[in-house]
Order: structure tokens, then C-alpha cells, then sequence
């Protein structure tokens, strides 16, 4: 999942929109990172959850999840 494109990497429109932004659920990476960093309190890092921005397309109706 890397960085949204200026258009649409399906059809190339430039109709290209942000619909939604959001975090989602919990993130075994960082309650991981953070429970060797930070011990058992370290775990709740992975409450925090992931950044993403949802993009979608109305000419292709193409939609995709990128970093927020």
C-alpha cells in the first residue's frame, strides 16, 4: 500500500477523489514493536491502528485503500 496517485491508475481519470478516511482495527507491527520496546504496556500500540485514505473512481468506479 503506498501513496495514492494523482488519477486513477485504472482508467486515468482525473475524477480521482478521496471518499473516506479512516483507522482501522489493531496493528500486530506496532504491538509487536512495542511490546519488545516498551513491554506489556508497549502492546496497546497496536490499538492504535493504521492511517489509510480510501480513493475511488466514478467513471471506473475503481476504489483502493492508500497510506493516509
Amino acid at each position: 500500500m503506498g501513496y495514492a496517485p494523482s488519477k486513477c491508475p485504472v482508467c486515468g481519470s482525473y475524477k480521482w477523489m478521496k471518499v473516506d478516511k479512516s483507522k482501522k482495527g489493531f496493528s500486530v507491527g506496532k504491538a509487536a514493536a512495542g511490546g519488545v520496546l516498551l513491554g506489556p504496556v508497549g502492546l496497546l500500540g497496536g490499538a492504535l491502528g493504521k492511517k489509510t485514505v480510501t480513493y475511488y473512481c466514478p467513471d471506473c468506479h475503481f476504489e483502493h485503500e492508500y497510506k493516509g
